[in-house]
């Protein structure tokens, strides 16, 4: 049974870089004129650069990859100097609802403003509207507003975007709710979502119909390794990548496992760091005890990096690092 990041957080709702940018406010330019446009043109190069530091953004389904870090594992022998923060946060919406613990709605997208500082991307890839598929008309056109200002906000911080479109339910059996409904509400969200993209000049990547007739979940919902495996060679299949190194890799099953464990362990350090155990007494209402270790949480970050620079090391010892 692989590890679960639930027992480090109390209040979850629902769960030097290898190559640092210099200021989260400034690094990169928004232009994505070289890479796949929203109306799918296929154009010669890829919006992910080398050097590039990526914040996966979501819901839960992004938070999984946590265990299931498929994504980060691909892209890592595809881009030199590629580095990750992962900031899923489960039962999470574009407003910050489940970040704002304790706080309201406006506490929660300050928070995920915040993280982002620390976290400095210069790449987010955002994965909103699981959950929103499930609510009324009035919800999934506030969710759409909403959107489209998270959007606005990571641009003027610098950031180019990757909005991925989520899968369509799976029929899970009788004794599970019927995904019609579910999967004509998303469809109804893509299309708002990929308005949002051509507004911001973003780049979209559509799971809806991912490989429809296998079955990923258990009821419909929670990804299994292998609908992970699969998303992320659909995610990366999209932003124009072939031929990936991960196939010349997964014959050998000892790689694939140590380069699995190095970034799992990374992650594992962020998490610490993003979302530290017991943050009512380090933070909140009952800092007056024990307050004095807050300290502690930033000096994770080198925890971080460290992993940061054994996944380089490791690459370039084995020969699996990308060319430049």
């Amino acid at each position: 049974m692989q590890k679960s990041f639930w027992p480090l957080v109390f209040f979850a709702v629902t769960s030097s870089t290898l190559v640092a940018p210099a200021c989260f406010s400034t690094i990169c330019s928004a232009d994505q004129s070289e890479v796949q446009d929203p109306a799918g043109s296929s154009v010669a190069k890829s919006i992910i650069q080398p050097g590039d530091r990526i914040a996966l953004i979501g819901g839960g389904w992004v938070e999984r990859m946590h265990n299931h870090p498929w994504l980060e594992m691909m892209l890592t022998l595809e881009v030199p100097g590629v580095t990750f923060r992962n900031m899923g946060w489960s039962g999470d919406t574009v407003f910050g609802d489940a970040r704002a613990v304790f706080g309201s709605r406006p506490d929660g997208y300050q928070r995920l403003m915040r993280d982002l500082e620390f976290a400095a991307p210069n790449l987010a890839i955002l994965c909103y509207g699981e959950n929103e598929a499930h609510g009324s008309q009035a919800e999934r056109d506030e969710f759409l507003k909403g959107y489209h200002k998270l959007v606005e906000d990571l641009k003027r911080k610098g950031c180019r975007i990757v909005m991925v479109i989520p899968r369509q339910r799976e029929d899970a059996g009788p004794q599970f709710p019927n995904p019609r409904y579910y999967n004509g509400n998303l469809s109804q969200l893509a299309e708002g979502i990929r308005k949002i993209a051509t507004d911001h000049q973003a780049t979209i990547v559509d799971l809806q119909k991912l490989a429809p007739d296998k079955r990923f979940t258990e009821e419909g919902v929670v990804w299994n390794d292998q609908g992970y495996q699969e998303g992320a060679r659909e995610i990366l299949a999209q932003l124009g990548y072939k031929k990936l190194s991960i196939d010349r890799m997964l014959p050998n099953t000892d790689s694939v496992s140590q380069l699995r464990t190095a970034i799992q362990s990374k992650n594992e350090w962020f998490f610490h760091r993003y979302r530290p155990q017991n943050e009512t007494y380090l933070f909140l209402f009952r800092k007056h005890e024990q307050g004095n270790n807050a300290v502690e949480v930033e000096q994770m970050e080198k925890f971080v990096r460290d992993g940061e620079s054994k996944i380089a090391q490791w690459l370039n010892s084995e020969k699996w690092a990308p060319a430049p």
